[in-house]
């Protein structure tokens, strides 16, 4: 299956309507040397709302027989997720989601649906949290807690946005390399992507990401998978530099 080409067919499918919640954006991993273009949908309708972003990395430090690729596309991820509004109170949502996560190898196809508590107004914070069920493929139903923030300041010139993840494994995935007893001791995992950027103008914005992760097991790839090995104790600092176009 052509994964690259279906992403880009949802991508384009999906940027259909109102493009004011398009955007892309395009990073450089300062730890693991290679850049990533990440394009985010957001769309709101009478019954709640969709989300869709996808990753698509350009990682070629490593190949298969050990040598360095030259150009293209080495993996993409995407997440999928609709939610439906079930209730409102004040200004709070509580929805219903149903989320599709996938990818190039070896990411396994992922299915949730769980409860959303939208519209949490906290000072100048707005936050959304959710609790899952986490179906992955051919394994057996596990839970993800998650929580996405956002704040401007500055007239909105200044904006703090991200999200993270908590999450069990099952450690018997069968697709997990038997050979390496870090990725059977990754239980639990953890992801945070905090984000800072500043407005230029109402197009283009400026900024920096740190992916936070404990037990995430792609952690360590580009240049970071020749220095070192994964270790699921470890606490993974991963700094990025953006550009981000809203169209």
């Amino acid at each position: 299956m052509n994964y690259l080409a279906i992403i880009l067919i949802l991508g384009v499918l999906f940027s259909i309507g109102n493009t004011s919640d398009l955007n892309l954006q395009f990073h450089f991993d300062l730890k693991r040397s290679h850049p990533t273009v990440t394009q985010e949908y957001f769309r709101t309708d009478s019954l709640g709302y969709t989300f869709f972003f996808m990753d698509i990395n350009f990682n070629h430090w490593i190949s298969p027989d050990g040598t360095g690729k030259a150009g293209g596309v080495s993996d993409v991820y995407f997440e999928f997720m609709r939610y439906f509004r079930l209730y409102r109170w004040k200004t709070y949502d509580l929805n219903f989601t149903v989320q599709y996560d996938d990818g190039t190898a070896p990411v396994e196809q992922i299915w949730l649906a769980g409860l959303n508590l939208g519209n949490i107004q906290l000072g100048p914070l707005n936050l959304s949290s959710e609790i899952l069920l986490k179906k992955d493929y051919k394994l057996g139903v596990n839970w993800q807690f998650t929580t996405v923030w956002y704040a401007a300041f500055f007239n909105e010139k200044l904006v703090f946005n991200g999200f993270f993840d908590y999450w069990a494994n099952d450690v018997n995935n069968p697709h997990w390399p038997a050979f390496d007893p870090e990725f059977k001791a990754s239980r639990f995992s953890f992801q945070a992507e905090p984000q800072i950027g500043w407005l230029l103008s109402p197009h283009w914005k400026i900024g920096s990401e740190v992916e936070i992760d404990r037990g995430f097991i792609g952690s360590v790839t580009g240049k970071m998978a020749l220095e070192e090995k994964y270790r699921h104790n470890r606490w993974y600092f991963l700094p990025t530099l953006f550009v981000q176009y809203d169209f």
